[in-house]
């Protein structure tokens, strides 16, 4: 297929869907603020780390389509459905070779051009007219959709907000004339009625009839409901409860629209992808062939996906053992740096914009750019593990690395100060602690950029990597390693296994695998992480893993991939992958790309 992904922006509220023509205006601006193109700092990881994960080099050899690792040869998909699952270090296989493989150039059944996340295996996630959401196949000539912010809800899938201290709540905000439940100090359920203030001007939730609900609870069927806030309108701005009705005073930081800009200027942009196994599964399960109760494992459900897709007349995916696959993707525009050739690219229809007002910038057009890969989620059911393995890849020049241990070679150890220097999402790594990972603009529905609160303009933040491979100081990550050295260690290792392992100057070997998250034996996940609560829901491997281009203002002690994705204790695909149940029936679809 062609080596040309065409790019567009959705832009209405009501679902309508705006195509613009392939025309390119050069009277528009693309999201960049400046042409300073510089050299970038680079993640430089310890060579001398103790070997705890490596894969011998005959091993690896296997992994190309060739038999021998060659520079930038093609990759076959890890089999999923025989995945070990023994240790820390199977996972961390499985993420690199997924990795290698989704980036790998596309041969045979793939195509002749471009990589595997282009090919026809692939499909990309898009807005549709209806408010849902459908799957675009690609074939020459389809449009496909870039965004400028991601959107990032919590397990009730309500925005995520977050306050001064870096707690994460998520934030319902309740309708005029919405119905709400409350129970009163006697336990009586009441609907409540519009929020005022009385007499002396405190805000009083009150009943239908005007009075004062007594200690008021919040009455719902939300995961961890302690976590939720429900905001109301009133005159006065938005008003905000606990599950208690207790008045909540606090500055809440909205985390789930932030839009993200490189020091160079350019905006960050987000494409999610899925492979053909999940395309098939889904349909499968919205026809009921399948009962879905959770992503595929085993040889069985591969069958009975097959079969579906056979029964439909599909196209038979040649990457059938590597499962269900959801890969979200972060890229900068190409031309912002000055030399993209150690970057994998697309070609990309973007929105331009009105950037003559510092604060706001209106969508008024589109324009074709190369993109530039930053960042990857590469996430995959496995044997045993229907919760999905959440591996994450960044660019190394990206973001620098707050200071962390390892244990090196003599077992000893060693301390790395945090990392200086000039990056791609950080231009001063000498401020103060408090002046990174702020955010600086967001965007709303339409995918107009405003600036931030307390910030003015719509600007680069400097970004730094507070865990370094998902695992903090003196917190215990997984219940393998017992220290984050040791965990840190194994993630550095693999990497050096692989990097080393590559021949020649693939650019593959610029992206540094930051860690995999999953849960004890493929529980379903509770969102905590393994050194709060060491329940076999909670995540571990590296526990507080964050991918700096995707997650840049959700990094703390109590993140992980779970803390959003996960829903009641589920292991439902719907409860784990935010896409799945936002997707509109497909079945028609996919029978048009046979």
């Amino acid at each position: 297929m062609k080596n040309t992904i065409i790019a567009i922006l959705f832009l209405t509220v009501t679902g309508a869907v705006l195509l613009w023509s392939a025309c390119k205006d050069n009277s528009k601006k693309p999201a960049v603020l400046s042409q300073n193109k510089t050299a970038y700092s680079t993640i430089q990881l310890p060579q001398d780390a103790l070997s705890t994960c490596t894969i011998p080099q005959d091993t690896f050899n296997t992994w190309f389509l060739t038999g021998k690792a060659t520079e930038n040869g093609h990759v076959t998909p890890a089999n999923s459905i025989t995945f070990g699952h023994q240790n820390n270090c199977d996972f961390y296989q499985w993420s690199e070779r997924m990795f290698l493989w989704v980036t790998s150039p596309n041969t045979g059944e793939y195509g002749s051009t471009g990589r595997v996340l282009e090919s026809p295996v692939f499909y990309t996630v898009a807005p549709d007219t209806s408010g849902g959401m459908t799957l675009i196949k690609h074939l020459p000539g389809t449009i496909l959709p870039v965004v400028p912010a991601l959107k990032k809800n919590g397990p009730n899938r309500l925005p995520l907000f977050s306050d001064r201290k870096g707690h994460l709540f998520e934030v319902w905000f309740h309708k005029a004339g919405e119905k709400v439940l409350v129970k009163n100090s006697s336990g009586k359920i009441i609907e409540l009625g519009p929020v005022g203030k009385d007499a002396k001007g405190i805000i009083l939730l009150k009943d239908k009839q005007g009075v004062a609900i007594e200690k008021p609870q919040f009455v719902t069927k939300l995961t961890n409901p302690k976590n939720v806030i429900h905001a109301f309108a009133t005159s006065n701005g938005n008003v905000f409860f606990d599950m208690n009705g207790n008045q909540v005073e606090t500055e809440l930081a909205q985390a789930t629209q932030d839009a993200l800009m490189a020091q160079n200027g350019s905006l960050v942009y987000y494409i999610t992808f899925v492979n053909d196994m999940y395309a098939y599964f889904l349909a499968a399960v919205q026809a009921k062939y399948m009962s879905g109760y959770q992503f595929p494992t085993t040889l069985s459900g591969r069958d009975s996906i097959m079969a579906y897709a056979k029964q439909q007349g599909y196209s038979l995916p040649p990457d059938s053992n590597a499962l269900a696959i959801e890969l979200k993707t972060s890229w900068i525009i190409a031309d912002s740096l000055s030399d993209a050739s150690g970057f994998v690219t697309i070609d990309a229809i973007i929105p331009t914009y009105n950037t003559s007002s510092p604060s706001e910038w209106p969508v008024t057009g589109q324009q074709q750019v190369k993109l530039a890969l930053v960042g990857m989620h590469v996430v995959g059911s496995v044997a045993g593990h229907p919760e999905m393995i959440w591996a994450t890849f960044e660019h190394n020049s990206n973001t620098p690395n707050a200071s962390y241990q390892y244990i090196d070679s003599n077992k000893i150890v060693q301390t790395v100060p945090a990392d200086k220097g000039n990056w791609l999402f950080n231009s001063n790594t000498s401020l103060p602690a408090d002046s990174f990972n702020n955010p600086h603009m967001t965007a709303d529905s339409v995918n107009t950029l405003f600036a931030e609160a307390p910030y003015t303009t719509i600007s680069a933040s400097n970004t730094l990597r507070l865990f370094p491979f998902g695992a903090a100081f003196n917190l215990v990550p997984n219940q393998q390693d017992t220290s984050a050295s040791a965990s840190n260690t194994e993630v550095i290792s693999i990497n050096n296994n692989i990097m080393g392992m590559i021949p020649g100057n693939d650019i593959r070997k610029n992206y540094v695998f930051i860690g995999a998250t999953w849960t004890n034996s493929g529980t379903a996940p509770n969102g905590n992480v393994y050194s709060s609560d060491p329940s076999k829901g909670s995540a571990i491997g590296t526990s507080l893993l964050a991918n700096s281009t995707m997650e840049t203002y959700l990094q703390g002690t109590a993140f992980s991939c779970f803390t959003c994705h996960n829903n009641n204790n589920s292991l439902a695909p719907g409860a784990l992958s935010h896409i799945f149940d936002s997707i509109n029936p497909v079945k028609n679809i996919l029978k048009k790309m046979k």
